[in-house]
């Protein structure tokens, strides 16, 4: 099976479990904690992709780790992942559970990469043009910044991207001028 479809799989099914428990916003909190842990440590990312470590070894580090911070249908969902050997999926299951989450509350998920910080009223502007573009109410924005675009913006949402750089507006004249 496909990493992608695996995470469809698992994710939908802790997904529907949640909001039958009516739990999904508790659920999308620890899921969001226990990403954010994963992406700050090298070492706890490389215990789940580890096929050395054993499935009760790795148990017994998620609950020393997360044990008491996290729902007990969480807890319970990650010892099931560990149990069934796709704990290595974790970041994609977590990130299509994610996706299904943005779905059903309206929000569409956007990156906005710039040369220097973002300031309030480009966001809003941002952030309108999203909602008209997605037809959704809500727009979360992931900023980054990004010195090597020279000023300008890109944004990515969905499998779109608006590159409206400095350094996209140079590789174009480049381009125009090689041609020539």
């Amino acid at each position: 099976m496909s990493a992608e479809k695996l995470s469809i799989r698992y994710a939908k099914s802790l997904f529907n479990e949640a909001n039958q428990k009516g739990t999904l916003d508790a659920i999308f909190a620890d899921l969001g904690t226990i990403n954010a842990a994963i992406n700050s440590s090298k070492e706890l990312k490389a215990m789940y992709k580890s096929p050395i470590i054993r499935g009760a070894k790795k148990q017994a580090i998620t609950n020393e780790i997360f044990g008491g911070k996290i729902s007990a249908t969480t807890s319970q969902f990650l010892q099931l992942l560990i149990q069934h050997g796709r704990e290595n999926y974790i970041q994609e299951v977590f990130a299509s559970f994610f996706k299904l989450y943005n779905l059903q509350k309206g929000i569409s998920e956007v990156t906005v990469i710039t040369a220097s910080e973002l300031d309030a009223a480009n966001e809003q502007k941002i952030s309108s043009f999203i909602k008209a573009q997605s037809g959704f109410p809500n727009v979360k924005i992931n900023k980054k910044v990004d010195e090597s675009i020279l000023g300008g913006f890109i944004v990515n949402f969905g499998d779109k991207q608006y590159d409206n750089s400095v350094r996209n507006k140079l590789n174009k004249i480049k381009k125009e001028i090689s041609l020539n």
